[in-house]
């Protein structure tokens, strides 16, 4: 049974777009035994800089959809809480610059699917082990956690590791961000 879920993994696997994009990541091998927590449980070290950017994202998708419901009844209130919210953002962006830039890691070179990704490190990591992973888009289009498991790695001629890992546990809204951000660059692209 495990081997035709893994099968169906890898088939699915190769049905999904990639992209090739500079993101922020950052992982820590992980046990069998918490493999299966959930990705944002508070065991895992969270960088700061996630934690704070992923609160904010939660934020300003509740304002939007909240703003959504409260222009059907009220348009000047709600054009009034947008305003109020384009100045918040515009405070947060200014901290963002310059407090949270110094704590972000240099985005790499990461290939990203909605059913997995490859980076590379200085350090091997051994088939079918997990990882805990945090991965963020520079331009704030998304910021995941996940779980992954390591499928391959690879000694390249430049003394890196090459490692694709596929996602164990990722939350369905994520995987909804990672498909938008996708579809964006792909669209750019063929502009």
């Amino acid at each position: 049974m495990e081997a035709m879920q893994h099968q169906n993994e890898e088939n699915e696997r190769r049905v999904m777009s990639r992209i090739d994009a500079a993101l922020r990541i950052n992982y820590q091998i992980i046990s069998d035994e918490v493999a299966l927590n959930d990705p944002y449980d508070a065991n895992f070290v969270l960088p700061r800089y996630f934690l704070l950017l992923a609160e904010l994202d939660q934020f300003d998708h509740a304002l939007l959809y909240e703003l959504e419901q409260l222009n059907q009844k009220d348009q000047q209130i709600a054009r009034i809480l947008s305003l109020f919210n384009q100045k918040l953002n515009l405070i947060t962006g200014s901290l963002y610059d310059s407090i949270v830039q110094t704590m972000l890691p240099i985005p790499q070179n990461v290939n990203i699917s909605e059913s997995g990704f490859g980076f590379y490190t200085n350090q091997a990591i051994a088939k079918d082990s997990y990882i805990h992973v945090t991965i963020s888009h520079p331009e704030n289009f998304f910021h995941i956690a996940a779980i992954a498991m390591v499928a391959y790695s690879k000694l390249e001629d430049n003394d890196m590791y090459k490692i694709g890992a596929y996602f164990v546990t990722l939350h369905p809204q994520d995987k909804v961000k990672i498909a938008s951000c996708i579809n964006s660059i792909r669209n750019n692209q063929s502009d």
